[in-house]
């Protein structure tokens, strides 16, 4: 569990993100290795992943899967996670593992045009 860092990036992103907010149904492991399923918010989206606020304490490197509003389903890995003991918000990002049409359609260029 890490708190916000107040620092810079140095990673630089592969594709533009946009302020989208998707609900998705997510299933996974925990940081403690417990199954779990909720509901997450986008909180941005690109081509290849995104930014959803989450319930649970997660770990980067961590498979989860997403089920989009319409019942699709999309493997991803936990790239970042952060928690903000102030306002007791956890974001985590995420890339699809595989991005196919289904995503690109939701996370990229109909958001763009949207």
């Amino acid at each position: 569990m890490r708190l916000f860092a107040d620092k810079a990036r140095s990673q630089v992103r592969p594709a533009r993100r946009v302020s989208l907010n998707i609900r998705f149904k997510l299933a996974g492991k925990d940081e403690s290795g417990f199954a779990f399923e909720d509901f997450a918010e986008t909180v941005n989206l690109s081509a290849s992943g995104g930014c959803l606020v989450v319930k649970k304490d997660l770990r980067t490197g961590e498979t989860l899967r997403l089920f989009g509003p319409r019942g699709t389903a999309f493997v991803v890995t936990v790239r970042w996670f952060k928690y903000d003991m102030r306002t007791n918000l956890r974001l985590l990002g995420f890339e699809v593992v595989k991005p196919t049409s289904e995503w690109v359609l939701i996370g990229g260029s109909r958001a763009a045009r949207g």
